[in-house]
């Protein structure tokens, strides 16, 4: 370990080292070369003078804080994190060594880490009298470590202190509030948020932090107008989209007229094309009114803007769908379910298997749809289009009982039809007249019905009957019945 240590030290001498000018003759001499070597970004050289007058003054605070600072700026981390430490342990009562290893740790991701020293910066500046301005970005970093932790309420503590030591500071006030809406509080944050709005009426965050309170304490009329008027204070083109874009999702779950929501939308779309989630919703809206080349056209918008989003890609294949593109549904489900959350993967696995089904990929499509229906017990398109994937791999018994729960909980004709054919196919004759016979009686037209029916009684043995269902669906236009009259 030494002999790489010296290696690195060797291989970032400065100039001095070199055969040009001496090096500085004292300490403070060498120190304010580094400093100077540190503030113009020459971090090689800057980490040679530091380290040559640490070796020479291990005790030196000033030189181990350079060190840390330069090694932690050329992204050297691990190098950094151990000079911090270095620091902590020669002066445990400095609040700069814990402040800039806390720092360091939080780069590194070590969270756990990060609280322990931050939290010690917060102590050790405290007991030193610190005024809290010095100690503020200590409290910030705290805070947000322990959001990374996934514990909002710990960070709203935190927050809580620093804003009884900083009353007024609206950077402090505005995370407050969102650690308090984070840890389920929003009530309690309510107070803080206006006060930023107070001061600054357009802030976005605070406006969609203090809509979604008003939503969520059943003031969805409220949080609206107080939209409003962020809107008419905000400045920024994109900054008045996003606003509009939050007050169409509200009126949305006031159950607003689509259309209103629609021009909404497209009124923050006009003003930021690139805001994404506009688009998405646009197409969401055009997809549930039926209107699916719109909503594809507003589905790829989004998907320019954002390419990575699983509800983008979902939003996409089930366009695609619905316009009986199988082979781009197919595609655009798969890439969904790649990046998909839990929420999302069994649509997802849904589309992929449909279309999978469609495209002649039938062994995908049954490992898809079984996975669908293992989740949706009672969701009958899933065990309808398992069942045919399970025909189309010759799987007729499981074909059948599969077809069987889809006609339970949905018994339209086409369902019905489907289950007549796998019952075909397993010879279960009586079955397969059985579920026709239903299929003709609720839709007398449908011609494919009664020439399958037909088959069925004709296994039976009742040829009669047969011949009168085949002459049915030759009546209806069904050519293949032709050669089967007599």
């Amino acid at each position: 370990m030494m002999r790489l240590l010296l290696i690195l030290v060797l291989a970032s001498l400065p100039a001095w080292a070199e055969g040009g000018p001496s090096p500085p003759g004292s300490l403070e001499e060498r120190l304010a070369a580094a400093y100077k070597a540190l503030e113009a970004g020459n971090y090689p050289e800057a980490i040679a003078l530091f380290e040559d007058v640490a070796v020479l003054d291990w005790r030196n605070f000033r030189a181990h804080f350079g060190l840390g600072l330069a090694y932690y700026r050329s992204g050297a981390l691990k190098e950094a994190l151990f000079e911090f430490r270095q620091l902590t342990k020669l002066y445990p009562k400095r609040f700069e060594g814990w402040y800039n290893l806390g720092v360091t740790q939080a780069r590194l991701r070590d969270w756990e880490g990060a609280v322990a020293s931050l939290e010690r910066a917060v102590s050790v500046g405290s007991q030193a009298g610190l005024p809290p301005a010095t100690l503020r970005p200590a409290y910030l970093a705290l805070a947000e470590a322990h959001r990374k932790r996934g514990e909002a309420a710990l960070a709203a503590k935190v927050l809580s202190q620093a804003y009884e030591r900083l009353p007024g500071d609206l950077e402090i006030a505005l995370r407050l509030a969102e650690a308090l809406v984070a840890s389920g509080m929003g009530e309690d944050a309510i107070p803080y948020l206006y006060e930023v709005l107070a001061q600054d009426r357009g802030n976005v965050t605070a406006s969609l932090l203090l809509a979604d309170v008003l939503v969520d304490q059943g003031l969805p009329e409220r949080a609206a107008r107080e939209l409003d008027r962020s809107i008419a204070a905000a400045t920024g083109q994109r900054e008045r989209a996003r606003l509009i874009y939050k007050k169409a999702l509200v009126l949305a779950g006031m159950g607003v007229e689509k259309d209103a929501v629609e021009a909404l939308l497209e009124q923050a779309i006009a003003l930021d094309p690139g805001l994404w989630q506009a688009h998405y919703d646009v197409g969401r809206l055009k997809l549930a009114l039926g209107d699916a080349e719109g909503a594809l056209r507003a589905f790829l918008l989004a998907y320019q803007a954002n390419p990575e989003d699983d509800r983008v890609l979902l939003g996409l294949a089930a366009a695609y769908d619905v316009l009986g593109k199988a082979a781009d549904a197919y595609r655009t489900a798969k890439l969904a379910l790649r990046k998909a959350t839990a929420t999302e993967r069994i649509e997802a696995l849904l589309l992929l298997g449909k279309n999978a089904y469609r495209t002649g990929r039938y062994p995908e499509a049954v490992e898809a749809l079984r996975q669908v229906v293992a989740e949706r017990k009672s969701d009958a398109d899933a065990w309808l289009w398992l069942g045919l994937a399970l025909y189309a791999v010759k799987d007729y018994g499981q074909a059948a009982a599969a077809l069987e729960r889809a006609a339970e909980l949905d018994g339209r004709v086409e369902v019905l039809e489907a289950l007549g054919a796998a019952y075909l196919a397993a010879r279960r004759f009586s079955d397969a007249e059985r579920v026709y016979t239903e299929a003709v009686l609720k839709a007398p037209d449908r011609a494919e019905a009664w020439y399958h029916l037909g088959w069925a009684l004709k296994a039976l043995g009742r040829d009669s009957e047969a011949r009168r269902a085949w002459k049915k669906a030759l009546e209806l236009g069904y050519k293949p019945a032709q050669g089967l009259v007599r």
